[in-house]
C-alpha cells in the first residue's frame, strides 16, 4: 500500500500540495517529506528545469 500526503490552507480548501509515494519508496524519505511540510521554516523557491516535466506530473493552477 502506498502513502499520500497533502496540505490545505484551511480544512476543506483546495490542496496546495499533494504527493503519492509508491510502496517501494523508503519510509525515511516519506518521513523526511512529511517533516518538511510540517516545518515552520521558510522554503527556498525555484523553478523546475524544463527536462523535469517529462519525469514528473506537474499540475499548473490557473
Amino acid at each position: 500500500m502506498g502513502r499520500q500526503a497533502w496540505t490545505e490552507p484551511t480544512f476543506g480548501a483546495p490542496y496546495l500540495r499533494c504527493a503519492y509515494f509508491s510502496p517501494s519508496v523508503p519510509h525515511e524519505l516519506v518521513a523526511a517529506f512529511a517533516a518538511s511540510l510540517a516545518s515552520p521554516a521558510p522554503v527556498a523557491r525555484h523553478r523546475l528545469p524544463q527536462s523535469a516535466e517529462k519525469r514528473l506530473t506537474i499540475v499548473h493552477r490557473g
